[in-house]
């Protein structure tokens, strides 16, 4: 990551922190992006290095926004990582829609408006990863605002392939992993009864830990952005299990 531009966005904890931190201890420029402008901030002062952005990536001008600030601090980008989403347990039977609308809102249109936003500021050379979920192929019981949001993410990618066949998407596909705050958004009514379907369905747990998620995943898109030539469309991580 020696000398790379790199905008993180949903970086105030979890994955996306971890993968500030990992881009900064391979000598990347890394700009961090989310809601909480404190976290964000108490996040650079913890690397010792970086650049604050705070705003809502499902509001257009916040996003373009984001990327233009990124860009102006880092004099371009090479590569933006979307990991901002959340996914709250809930029968689909009892959906409530205001609540669907909001998952969708962050985990597909802020996908989509991050892109278009960074792609302004990155040429041909550069790659737009979005953190996907192992969910989209597991149908978890419960979890169907989040899975069916990642799925509509993944054709949002296919497509972005095909109106900018110049540019490189790379879908990440996530297991699990921890600690991370997305469980503060399940909420704990229904996590009992879905971890006990999830068993009786033999999805697969495990847990990585998210410093080595962070690290692994900054190594991989290190490598595709060194081969410009190589399409890198995906990439998956999940915990090992005995």
């Amino acid at each position: 990551m020696q000398g790379r531009r790199v905008l993180v966005i949903g970086a105030s904890s979890g994955i996306g922190a971890a993968i500030a931190k990992a881009v900064v201890a391979a000598g990347g420029d890394v700009t961090v992006s989310a809601r909480r402008t404190d976290a964000l901030e108490a996040l650079v002062a913890e690397m010792g290095a970086g650049h604050v952005a705070s705003g809502d990536a499902a509001i257009r001008e916040d996003a373009e926004r984001v990327a233009a600030v990124a860009a102006d601090a880092m004099g371009g980008l090479d590569l933006m990582v979307y990991v901002a989403g959340f996914g709250p347990l809930q029968k689909i039977a009892d959906c409530d829609p205001d609540l669907w609308a909001d998952v969708y809102r962050v985990n597909v249109l802020g996908a989509n408006l991050a892109a278009s936003a960074a792609l302004q500021h990155m040429d041909r050379d550069g790659v737009c990863s979005f953190v996907s979920s192992r969910t989209v192929e597991d149908a978890n019981p419960m979890f169907g605002a989040y899975s069916s949001s990642k799925a509509a993410l993944d054709q949002c990618i296919r497509v972005w392939r095909l109106e900018h066949p110049d540019r490189r998407f790379v879908r990440i596909v996530m297991g699990n992993c921890g600690p991370t705050d997305f469980a503060n958004h399940m909420g704990m009514d229904l996590l009992g009864e879905a971890l006990t379907m999830w068993g009786e369905l033999a999805i697969p747990g495990g847990l990585m830990d998210v410093d080595d998620v962070g690290a692994g995943l900054t190594e991989s898109l290190a490598v595709a952005l060194d081969h410009p030539e190589i399409d890198t469309s995906e990439i998956k991580f999940d915990a090992r299990t005995a």
